[in-house]
């Protein structure tokens, strides 16, 4: 027993150690992974603003050609905001939502939100569009005379006010809810400063909007809203998953023209704010310009934001919604990349001198270690982000900012999911009667059951699903007799999760994951052709294989942003065996790994790219070259190397019916971009993997079989085959002869035996096989010369392929003459090659690629 204990005495010990570290690993992964889906975030935003720099450039081009046609489209936005709502007739019977129009009242508003409270995702049957029109043209004549800097005053010490400022929200209801739980919703003595980007990402954009604009426009001074980038149009336009979805929200719950009334309301707000002499509350951050406060104030802000800046209006805009603070000694510029600006410390420090001011509070960025807020250069500027969990996978924790009776806290918490927010409510209705009861000198409004009261009274040490860790900390630049002012001595209350919350957290980390791999995903099969590139000048013994290593770092570089790939590689590469790479370890096949990355039109566009490779694989078919011929028709110079430009010169040399702008594209789907090129010797085999990535069609239902017919061929033997050109297997069913001839051989040239042949796989073909079958040498095969190559082929690997259906020369004839597409009497090397193809033997499983459609051609031709 006494070994017994001491064995467990010393243990232990060493069990937390390990648990420990364990726990440790568990937590740098987890900012690491944090930190890299941040990264990915700004990632998107860069190539975002890369794509509109084109889209600008030819929609400039479009409006000074057709400046009529320009004028035409913003009239038609401005009638649909003028019609918006109107002529919608009476409200349905079945109508169950809050009635909200002028006079605006305090009542409507508290009912609008106890209404989001128990329907969240009333979606289409919330507010009637009517009234929501009614509350945008309202609020839209509410904002359009403010200034672009708007000023306000800190609430005095003795006003029993609260001023709580709001990171961003991005849709996510829950968030604003559980702050106004917590904190009280909007009052005459309780004020809130939303620093823009409520709109996209998240699914209940459209609610807050309407309930912070109900709350506007029954109390102005409680409500204050800031623009953010993504109260924009262009940015609204984008898809959820790319950082967009607003408009598509509104269409769906509304209309188009609800949206461009939401536009035109984006276009008046405020681009920032002052508090006092205390704080400059911007979404994005300083202007590279420098200007004053009375500059900023004066600029006309009423349009969309540019893609880049040109004015200094527009630079004024773009910066206050777009700019970030470089990391401390680090003046790279911003991570955002494209028109983007970062402001060092030093500009920080001249901005707070010249306007007196203590502070910059800004939004705008997911902070570090999955915290609600930021703090950079010195404690000067503070980022606020209020968005819980953020896009469902972060699991990051929001903050607001809370400047209280003489006191400022930063307030971090997370969210609890919605459906506990009814409880909440009901919970906090109780406490606050209470509170009521027994303060009988508190300030309260005589409405006891309107929502507006039932805000829990603040607990620092209570949070859902967590406590609170308090310090204090001394925010902003100090000026002398200015040193006592409210951010002096600020209290960071962090939210610490319960110990259960671990399994959250993971759960929220593989979110995280996928979104970043998918992401890189994109970007790989963007860049497919300059990878290609650099993976061939990187192949020093042309054996296609490269280190994967140096397959992270040609990635890396190529997508211009940088790779966790500790975290993302196993999901993106994977080395070879290193009995399929010559006994070497960490190997890959570039050409295979970048097979995995393929774009795919949308089945109701695929045609017309599948049209195009089509085309071009039939024409080059249909000149009958024999190798040789081929790459001396591709390789002009006879330098040994194939570019895009000679490429596109032969296509052009083709009657294609094709403009040379879709040639370019077929190109770029071709692995071919602008200054792309390939080694002459490889670019026939590289052409087929090339194109096989363009085109997916299926084999077309063909019709009953023919019944067997017995044929005997010159050397005497009996085969059964069917006259549509199937033939019979060993177990008696019947397949096609073209297709299975193309299993076989596929088996016969994947000498690594994974279903799939490379691009030195089919070089092989070219360089070998072909060379082997073609006995005279004249660079075309004969029917005989198929005829005895293939049947050769078979019995030498004959062990390799195990029992398979009897072909005859007579039946290789035969099949010969269906491969000769263009009826030569001989079979060129385009013709010969489709029959190599990344082949399934799975029932049901159709042939994919160019090889397919080939076939499909082929099955056609009896």
């Amino acid at each position: 027993t006494g070994s017994s204990s001491m064995g467990c005495s010393g243990s232990k010990p060493a069990e937390q150690e390990t648990e420990g570290k364990t726990q440790i690993a568990s937590d740098q992964r987890a900012e690491r992974t944090y930190g890299a889906w941040a990264q990915s975030e700004e990632n998107d935003e860069q190539a975002y603003l890369k794509s509109q720099k084109t889209a600008l450039t030819v929609h400039d081009k479009l409006a000074a050609k057709f400046p009529e046609k320009q004028q035409e489209k913003q009239d038609r936005r401005r009638q649909q905001a003028a019609t918006a709502g109107k002529g919608t007739g009476e409200l349905p019977a079945q109508y169950s939502a809050p009635h909200v129009k002028a006079p605006w009242t305090l009542e409507q508003a508290d009912a609008l939100l106890d209404f989001y409270v128990q329907t969240p995702n009333a979606g289409s049957k919330g507010l009637h569009v009517s009234y929501a029109a009614q509350l945008l043209r309202a609020a839209i004549d509410v904002f359009r005379p403010l200034p672009s800097v708007l000023r306000m005053d800190v609430p005095p010490p003795d006003s029993g006010k609260t001023l709580i400022v709001v990171g961003d929200t991005h849709g996510q209801l829950a968030d604003v809810l559980y702050v106004f739980a917590t904190h009280g919703p909007p009052s005459p003595t309780n004020w809130y400063l939303f620093n823009g980007d409520i709109a996209d990402r998240g699914t209940s954009a459209v609610e807050i909007w309407l309930l912070l604009l109900s709350y506007k426009l029954a109390c102005n001074e409680c409500v204050h809203i800031n623009r953010g980038n993504h109260e924009n149009n262009d940015m609204n336009q984008r898809p959820a998953m790319n950082g967009g979805g607003f408009g598509s929200e509104v269409r769906s719950k509304y209309s188009r023209e609800i949206f461009e009334l939401f536009q035109e309301l984006f276009c008046t707000l405020p681009l920032a704010t002052v508090i006092g002499a205390e704080a400059f509350v911007v979404h994005g951050g300083l202007c590279r310009l420098n200007p004053s406060l009375e500059q900023m104030s004066r600029v006309a802000r009423e349009r969309q934001c540019p893609d880049a800046p040109g004015t200094n209006d527009e630079t004024i805009i773009f910066d206050s919604l777009w700019a970030d603070p470089a990391a401390d000694g680090d003046p790279s510029g911003s991570g955002r990349g494209g028109a983007c600006y970062a402001w060092d410390e030093a500009a920080t420090a001249k901005f707070l001198s010249t306007n007196k001011l203590s502070l910059i509070i800004r939004s705008h960025q997911l902070p570090d270690k999955q915290r609600g807020y930021m703090l950079h250069h010195s404690n000067k500027v503070m980022t606020l982000f209020t968005a819980t969990n953020y896009c469902g996978v972060c699991g990051n924790r929001g903050a607001v900012l809370i400047l209280r009776a003489g006191s400022s806290t930063v307030w971090e918490f997370k969210s609890p999911p919605h459906d506990q927010l009814p409880k909440m409510w009901a919970e906090a209705k109780a406490k606050r009667q209470k509170a009521m009861e027994e303060d009988a000198g508190a300030r309260v409004a005589k409405r006891k059951h309107s929502i507006r009261e039932l805000a829990v009274l603040h607990k620092a040490a209570s949070r859902w699903g967590g406590h609170a860790k308090d310090a204090t900390m001394m925010l902003g630049q100090q000026r002398g007799s200015a040193a006592g002012g409210l951010l002096s001595s600020t209290t960071i209350s962090s939210f610490e999760p319960d110990a259960d919350a671990g399994e959250k957290q993971g759960s929220g980390m593989a979110g995280m994951d996928v979104a970043i791999i998918r992401q890189l995903k994109e970007r790989i099969c963007l860049h497919r052709a300059e990878l290609l590139q650099a993976f061939h000048k990187t192949d020093k013994n042309g054996d296609g294989l490269i280190a994967v290593a140096k397959w992270q770092e040609i990635v890396s570089r190529v997508l211009g942003v940088p790779v966790d790939w500790s975290l993302v590689g196993p999901a993106l590469v994977q080395p070879e065996p290193a009995e399929k790479a010559g006994g070497k370890k960490d190997m890959v096949d570039f050409v295979k790994s970048l097979e995995r990355y393929q774009i795919r039109l949308h089945q109701a566009y695929a045609g017309w790219q599948a049209s195009v490779l089509s085309k071009v694989y039939a024409a080059l078919q249909k000149s009958d070259l024999s190798i040789d011929s081929l790459k001396a028709r591709f390789d002009k110079d006879a330098d040994g190397s194939v570019t895009a430009a000679e490429v596109l010169e032969v296509l052009l040399s083709f009657d294609l019916a094709l403009s040379r702008p879709q040639l370019e594209r077929a190109l770029l789907w071709m692995d071919m971009g602008e200054g792309g090129a390939f080694e002459a010797d490889k670019f026939i085999s590289q052409l087929f993997v090339m194109c096989h990535d363009g085109v997916q069609a299926e084999l077309p239902a063909g019709s009953s079989p023919s019944p067997p017919v017995s044929r005997k061929d010159s050397m005497g033997s009996t085969s059964a085959y069917h006259g549509d050109g199937t033939i019979t297997l060993p177990d008696g069913s019947s397949v096609d002869g073209v297709r299975y001839l193309s299993q076989l051989l596929t088996t016969i040239v994947d000498t690594d035996r994974d279903g799939n042949l490379s691009a030195t796989e089919l070089h092989a073909v070219s360089q070998k096989l072909w060379g082997m079958i073609d006995t005279d040498g004249d660079g075309y095969l004969s029917y005989d010369e198929f005829a005895d190559g293939v049947l050769h082929l078979l019995k030498t690997h004959e062990a390799q392929l195990g029992p398979t259906a009897t072909i005859t020369r007579g039946h290789a004839k035969y099949l010969a003459r269906r491969i000769d597409l263009v009826k030569t009497g001989r079979i060129c090397f385009l013709e010969f090659l489709p029959l190599f193809s990344a082949a399934s033997t799975n029932e049901g499983t159709e042939l994919q690629g160019s090889n397919s459609a080939l076939i499909q051609h082929v099955r056609s031709v009896h």
